[in-house]
């Protein structure tokens, strides 16, 4: 960790000349510190806020936040984090409006009596529920749920993706969506439910009820099933082969499985909170296999680029990157 400090303050030019070149030196000779510091640099590349904050006021807005969560009603414990973790080595050290305004939004209580959990770009929230069920956030998803939860009905409102971990109970845990909803008494289950692509559910354990009112169809899913709800028009049931393709993501690790750009590129977006732009809609339908798990933004589209027919440019201040044909 003191490496990675003398690293971060090298990068931000709160050195001196002489220590500067102490460090340059030790990064020139060391390959291990050089991989750090190539890491560091490109967290800080793409942190879109570079403003210091005390170390003082980083602890009182923690405080302030933990302060807010313990007093609400009922009793959720939220737990967040980034995957990415010299971008949340800078977050803490100089993200001033980040701790203090986008932390604090992520949780509250509505005027409606509903209590409501938002997840920012590149981060993943994990709640415990008050009936025991644990619940995995992705990035830009929302979830709420009524303040009477545990006294009359078991049911949440999803925008976004969630794996949910239900607790087994006598009343039905229901997750609505804009795509129909799903009924649970107990089991593990993904739900995908963002504007811009398929309904998808994929069932780990158990079994699910899926129902759409609009194109009055139930499904039914067993253990290993997945749901495709395509064009909110036509539903497909199929077996997976590995139903942890579609759930890595609350442990950090983003799959592909013979994946269109496009879809990856969504992937992308949400972890690492950027903007992707394809500058030839063609390129969409290449298709990717692998996985990503604490490879940094430039990592992964240096392999990319060495892998497919394509070259990249990326605008730190616009945190947006343009994908194009070589």
């Amino acid at each position: 960790m003191e490496e990675i400090n003398k690293i971060i303050e090298l990068i931000t030019s709160n050195v001196t000349e002489e220590q500067k070149n102490d460090i340059l030196n030790q990064v020139k000779d060391d390959a291990e510190l050089r991989k750090e510091f190539n890491s560091v640099k490109n967290a800080w590349a793409l942190s879109s806020s570079q403003i210091e904050m005390p170390e003082l006021k980083i602890e009182r807005s923690y405080l302030t936040l933990k302060s807010k969560i313990q007093n609400q009603r009922p009793t959720v414990r939220i737990r967040i984090y980034t995957f990415f973790k010299y971008a949340a080595i800078l977050l803490i050290i100089f993200g001033a409006g980040i701790l203090s305004n986008k932390y604090l939004s992520i949780f509250k209580t509505t005027e409606l009596n509903l209590t409501e959990i938002v997840v920012p770009s590149g981060q993943v929230a994990e709640v415990n529920l008050p009936d025991g069920s644990h619940i995995w956030l992705n990035s830009e998803s929302r979830l709420s749920f009524n303040n009477s939860f545990t006294e009359e009905a078991r049911v949440v409102s999803l925008k976004g993706e969630a794996y949910f971990k239900v607790q087994k109970g006598k009343r039905p845990f229901i997750v609505t969506t804009k795509f129909g909803e799903i009924t649970v008494l107990g089991t593990s289950f993904n739900v995908r439910a963002f504007e811009n692509s398929d309904f998808q559910t994929t069932l780990v354990e158990g079994f699910v009820k899926y129902n759409n009112v609009e194109l009055d169809k139930t499904v039914t899913l067993v253990t290993g099933q997945q749901m495709i709800l395509h064009d909110n028009e036509k539903i497909d049931v199929h077996q997976v082969a590995n139903t942890n393709v579609y759930t890595s993501w609350k442990d950090g690790i983003i799959v592909f499985e013979k994946e269109p750009l496009h879809d990856v590129i969504q992937k992308l977006e949400r972890h690492f909170a950027i903007r992707i732009e394809l500058q030839d809609k063609m390129l969409g339908e290449i298709r990717f296999t692998g996985s990503i798990e604490n490879e940094s933004l430039f990592e992964v589209m240096d392999y990319i680029n060495r892998t497919k027919q394509i070259q990249y440019s990326f605008d730190q201040k616009l945190k947006l990157l343009k994908i194009m044909k070589k």
